[in-house]
């Protein structure tokens, strides 16, 4: 099932709540005027009770107090025509009435709702209303007083016809029915038109996206102003996230070209060397020197195609494999005594300094082939004749710090924050005559940040350069130290 779109959801939700508006001011406007009038009635009853106990009270023959009477709840043939009887609590007979409503109503005036009775000197408000009148055509509103005249108790019963009130409420329903079905209607069919309106930003912005293609995507000009302010976030992160995108992948154009570049190089020479073998008869010492620069130029090529998969490899995972307590001194031990053996050959050295029992976690392949690509750099592009000091510090902070330090130091300070950029050479001191890609403090980088860690460089023709990286100290140091013994011991 496929989701709601979001105009939808927003059309729905703001025409329920338009709705419940609409009904709510319905109901709160039907509930006040219904209370309006009947307060309105209640008034007049209140009055004309009043007026009745005032004339029981006055000195008057009983046919001048009917007549009275008569005057104050008024005539029959008015459109809200009122009633009234006057009896005593002992009496069986009313002492005063007037011509009493038909049926059903006569006989609810006549026996009035006994949990309606007030207390003496006290009255109460109720409707008539007949189980045979639903409608409540001919309801009647009365008000019950009970006052002393004397040792009696005497009970003033007067109604007051509320057809022409339930008639108006009547009107005034079907009219909020009329009115609030139309607002509904005209709610449910225009606000789609509002909503898509409001969205109208967001579809503008998206149809800017479906323009943009891999040659266009760093080309796209700023909207964050134009944009409404609560999209402004949303537009912001979009643009921040195509630049970064747009890096990437000029990044990554650039890499595959350096990369058919540097390939390229070993296979025109192989293929140089090659055809040029081809082209006279040579002796066997002649083929001998073809098939070894060949050879030479083979292992160039191994090395780079392995570099270019090792950093392949770690762009497609996103943490060390296998992290495991790595002992550093007997892992740098190791890496020092290959190139030891190999600087020998002319007349270098590599020396570590005296390093003390020191663990780090991590990938031990990884961090063997951090210190092997930076031991080779240096011994590579150092002097010939020079030494390579390998030092090991366990400071009394969290971190383990490895230097690698050469007696080269023809780095321009320029470009020293360039030096871990793929395929990045140093024109006058690291050049490809050495025998480097650019790849391997771009993957020695690699290998420090998926650790944790970071890594520095520094040349000064006086003192040489160094190349220094920090490390997290292992939290399991002493167990670990305690199954190994040092390599200085």
């Amino acid at each position: 099932m496929s989701p709601m779109s979001i105009k939808l959801r927003l059309s729905l939700l703001v025409s329920l709540i338009a709705v419940a508006v609409i009904l709510t001011v319905s109901i709160v406007a039907y509930v006040e005027l219904e209370e309006s009038l009947m307060d309105n009635v209640d008034d007049v009853l209140g009055a004309m009770g009043e007026g009745v106990v005032a004339a029981l009270g006055e000195d008057e023959d009983s046919q001048n107090r009917v007549t009275a009477l008569q005057s104050i709840v008024g005539r029959k043939d008015v459109r809200d025509p009122a009633w009234y009887r006057i009896w005593t609590d002992d009496g069986d007979q009313d002492l005063f009435a007037s011509e009493l409503p038909d049926d059903p109503y006569r006989e609810l005036f006549l026996h009035p709702p006994i949990d309606k009775r007030p207390r003496e000197g006290e009255s109460s408000f109720f409707n008539l209303i007949s189980s045979r009148d639903p409608d409540k055509k001919g309801a009647c509103r009365a008000i019950w007083i009970r006052r002393f005249f004397g040792q009696e108790v005497v009970n003033v019963l007067v109604g007051r016809s509320s057809h022409y009130v339930y008639h108006e409420l009547s009107e005034f329903y079907d009219l909020l029915l009329a009115l609030g079905g139309g607002l509904t209607l005209l709610v449910f069919l225009l606000v789609p038109v509002f909503v898509s309106w409001g969205l109208n930003p967001i579809t503008q912005a998206s149809a800017r996206l479906r323009t943009i293609t891999h040659k266009s995507i760093g080309q796209q000009n700023s909207s964050g102003a134009e944009a409404p302010p609560e999209l402004r976030p949303f537009v912001g992160a979009l643009e921040g996230m195509l630049a970064r995108l747009d890096k990437a992948m000029r990044q990554q154009e650039q890499f595959v070209a350096d990369a058919a570049h540097e390939l390229r190089t070993p296979v025109t020479i192989i293929k140089s060397t090659l055809q040029t073998a081809r082209l006279k008869h040579r002796t066997s010492d002649e083929y001998e020197q073809d098939i070894d620069e060949t050879l030479e130029d083979i292992g160039h090529l191994e090395r780079l195609i392995g570099q270019l998969l090792s950093l392949a490899g770690f762009q497609a995972r996103n943490e060390p494999t296998k992290p495991t307590e790595v002992r550093l001194d007997i892992l740098l031990d190791g890496v020092v005594g290959i190139f030891d053996a190999l600087a020998a050959r002319q007349g270098g050295r590599v020396v570590l300094a005296e390093a003390t029992c020191t663990s780090v976690t991590g990938d031990e392949d990884n961090l063997r082939q951090l210190f092997n690509n930076l031991i080779d750099n240096a011994v590579r592009h150092g002097p010939a004749r020079g030494t390579v000091l390998v030092t090991l510090d366990t400071g009394p902070d969290s971190q383990v710090t490895v230097t690698v330090h050469d007696e080269g130091g023809h780095i321009p300070p320029e470009v020293l924050p360039h030096l871990f950029e793929r395929f990045y050479r140093v024109d006058s001191s690291r050049s490809k005559a050495s025998g480097g890609s650019g790849l391997g403090l771009a993957i020695a980088r690699e290998i420090v940040l998926r650790h944790d860690g970071d890594i520095t460089i520094t040349s000064d023709p006086g003192a040489g350069t160094s190349v220094v990286v920090h490390l997290p100290r292992s939290r399991c140091q002493a167990p670990a130290c305690s199954s190994r013994s040092s390599p200085n011991s």
